[in-house]
């Protein structure tokens, strides 16, 4: 059973894409990247998080934060990778194709601006 991240309630709940599908595709089965949200959270025309910049901001920088903390040096491999973002490899391929490989590592930096749609939250 599921709760609604903000209220709390266990009806109506919706699985809701931290990064939209839209800016980052590859996140889309990554079990970080979901939050739980009741359907007045999620789509109502005044307080849902497609609605609400705040909240969407908020939701947002609560994954930016676990990937910084999970990954807690400044390059990656893609397995260190692999194994925080629990995507398929050939997923994972597509989501760091755009990167440059420094020393056969990537920049932590890069990697969540990239899972983060191509901006970070500051």
């Amino acid at each position: 059973m599921h709760f609604c991240k903000v209220c709390g309630t266990s009806y109506g709940i919706e699985l809701h894409h931290r990064v939209y599908r839209s800016q980052c595709k590859q996140l889309e089965d990554c079990k970080l990247n979901h939050a739980y949200l009741c359907n007045i959270h999620h789509r109502d025309h005044r307080v849902g998080v497609h609605f609400n910049k705040k909240l969407d901001r908020e939701i947002k920088l609560e994954f930016q934060g676990w990937l910084e903390i999970l990954w807690n040096k400044p390059y990656l491999t893609r397995e260190e990778i692999k194994e925080v973002l629990e995507i398929k490899d050939k997923t994972l391929e597509s989501l760091l194709k755009p990167l440059n490989l420094h020393n056969g590592k990537y920049v932590k930096e890069e990697v969540i601006r990239r899972c983060m749609g191509g901006k970070l939250i500051i």
